[in-house]
């Protein structure tokens, strides 16, 4: 993946023709609907500035999740970038400013397939910022990619950004009637007592109703403990979701068992193509403490 192409957004307008006089009768014909035109992101070329939404939260020496909360899509770290550098500048809603370059970019280890990472260490501050392109049963999206920056001491205590950017479905060009339902992929982790990963064997459900402006979503979470813990994959239940379509923002709650949080996000691409949302889960599992965050996207089936 090319790294200048991830996480961007392509502000276009919508373009509308209108028909003159029909003739010599004076009628007019009707103007045809406005024409929304969308760049995927790996397609995306010049410098740019672009809006993102998603969860906040804040994590300690241990891997903990806490203080979390949702950022709606267009409130998250505004990112901005520059091509003749090939530098990202990201602002987050406190003013908070995180400059990286080709530098900054982590050679070792080596990211995962389809993601490009960056460090910078100023003092006792350490500055994070990952990129992926996400996959639905294999298939990448084209037109949203997600982000994680986090702002931490050299112990990793702070603040982490985790959300979704790229080119958001037009206000105009967003889908007015009908269902759809879209085919997932889910990542996160998840700590209870120590760190599990949620991204190999999760599942998850998405779908919306465009007529009442409403969505759902079913997460089946099961982690994959560390090396630190050992042993084999533990299911940490179901939890499901609703929530309401704002312009082209998603956002809604979380509940399951003794556990309950929120997502938040947006649409992506022509007529609601793809979706991007991240979400957080806090309580207790079987009757000790757990947090949990991560993502859910999709592409329109």
């Amino acid at each position: 993946m090319n790294r200048t192409a991830c996480l961007t957004l392509l502000v276009l307008t919508s373009a509308l023709s209108a028909c003159g006089d029909g003739g010599s009768g004076g009628v007019s014909s009707t103007p045809p609907p406005p024409t929304y035109t969308y760049t995927k992101v790996a397609d995306m070329t010049g410098d740019r500035t672009f809006r993102t939404g998603g969860i906040q939260y804040t994590v300690g020496t241990t891997p903990n999740f806490t203080n979390a909360q949702t950022v709606a899509f267009g409130s998250g770290p505004q990112i901005s970038y520059t091509a003749a550098t090939d530098t990202y500048t990201l602002t987050d809603s406190s003013g908070h400013t995180a400059t990286f370059t080709p530098l900054n970019v982590v050679q070792n280890p080596t990211a995962p397939p389809g993601q490009v990472q960056w460090q910078s260490t100023n003092g006792s501050t350490v500055e994070r910022f990952a990129l992926s392109v996400p996959s639905a049963n294999g298939v990448p999206l084209s037109y949203a990619v997600i982000g994680n920056w986090s702002t931490t001491t050299v112990q990793n205590s702070g603040t982490v950004r985790l959300g979704f950017g790229g080119a958001p479905t037009q206000s105009g060009d967003m889908p007015r009637s009908g269902n759809a339902t879209y085919s997932t992929g889910i990542g996160g982790a998840l700590d209870q007592g120590g760190a599990y990963s949620l991204n190999a064997n999760s599942t998850a459900t998405f779908s919306a109703n465009f007529a009442s402006n409403t969505v759902s979503t079913s997460m089946t979470l099961v982690g994959v403990p560390s090396l630190l813990i050992g042993g084999g994959n533990v299911a940490f239940g179901t939890y499901t979701g609703t929530g309401t379509i704002s312009g082209n923002a998603i956002a809604g709650t979380l509940t399951g068992g003794s556990m309950s949080g929120a997502f938040s996000g947006a649409f992506f691409g022509p007529q609601a193509a793809e979706f991007g949302s991240s979400w957080y889960l806090n309580g207790t599992i079987g009757g000790t403490s757990a947090n949990a965050v991560g993502s859910i996207y999709g592409i329109k089936q």
